[in-house]
């Protein structure tokens, strides 16, 4: 899947996304052999959010990291990004595409499968 490949819109017309971080230690068949890291992509496009892919987001120990981001009216109105870790069930990845797809943070709240899942954002260097 290419990066960035998927770009759909809430029903405003603004863009939601979510970032899957790829790098050395999320989403590699190395450290998670037993995952379809293609397979979460396809999840998350399937349901219309756009999905971006970056090589590392920083919190290693929390890997697989994914960030879903508000669209930027909602940030504009508050809305926070929502960094989650340890993203490797398929089941969450439907629960975190589902609420992504329907506006996502700033929008509607965060599905209680997902609330678990939640870490602090990594201090910037």
């Amino acid at each position: 899947m290419a990066r960035g490949q998927s770009r759909s819109a809430n029903d405003d017309g603004f863009v939601i996304s979510v970032t899957v971080c790829r790098g050395c230690c999320c989403g590699t068949a190395e450290k998670h052999p037993e995952i379809d890291h293609d397979g979460q992509l396809r999840q998350l496009a399937e349901v219309g959010v756009r999905v971006r892919v970056a090589d590392c987001l920083g919190p290693c120990e929390h890997s697989n990291v994914m960030v879903v981001h508000p669209s930027s009216v909602l940030r504009r109105q508050g809305a926070r990004v929502v960094w989650l870790g340890g993203v490797l069930d398929p089941r969450l990845i439907v629960h975190i595409g589902r609420w992504a797809a329907q506006g996502g943070p700033g929008a509607n709240a965060m599905p209680e499968a997902v609330r678990p899942f939640v870490i602090s954002r990594p201090e910037r260097k």
